[in-house]
């Protein structure tokens, strides 16, 4: 029954294409900006436990730079795949300035929020985390996905 959906989700997830990942990744990070806007008066101004909300930081910095990380990837032939470096370091930077805006920003906005910095950290942390999923992720499809003359060669 599991091999059964990782099966749906892999040709769901290969049926999708830049403009796709594009608008998801669009979306995901409106999405960020949303939660991040809306009251939340009952917070504690900062709170270092690993508690739901330092979680929720990690699983939408980990999407972010997921999705960010295929938006930004050119359709491209099956070729030799090797780590993108740079759209990886582009991306950990962004990411990075975002989080610790992020942060500021929930200074400023009228509302009752406040910045701390243990959520950029988890922020970080998600960053992390999804950019290490992501290239283990396309390594691993890259690899399975090959001829196996051109495995052995």
């Amino acid at each position: 029954m599991k091999r059964n959906r990782m099966n749906w989700l892999s040709r769901l997830l290969r049926s999708l294409d830049t403009r796709h990942y594009l608008i998801l990744a669009a979306l995901w990070t409106a999405g960020i900006i949303v939660a991040l806007t809306i009251p939340a008066p009952g917070l504690p101004k900062v709170d270092p436990s690993l508690t739901l909300d330092k979680f929720a930081h990690v699983i939408l910095f980990g999407g972010l730079a997921i999705f960010w990380m295929r938006a930004l990837r050119p359709d491209e032939p099956r070729v030799p795949w090797t780590i993108p470096w740079r759209r990886v370091r582009n991306l950990f930077l962004g990411g990075l300035l975002f989080a610790v805006g992020s942060e500021f920003y929930q200074l400023i906005i009228p509302f009752k929020r406040s910045a701390d910095p243990y959520d950029a950290l988890a922020d970080v942390v998600g960053l992390v985390l999804g950019l290490g999923t992501y290239l283990l992720y396309r390594s691993r499809t890259v690899e399975s996905n090959e001829e196996p003359a051109a495995r052995e060669g």
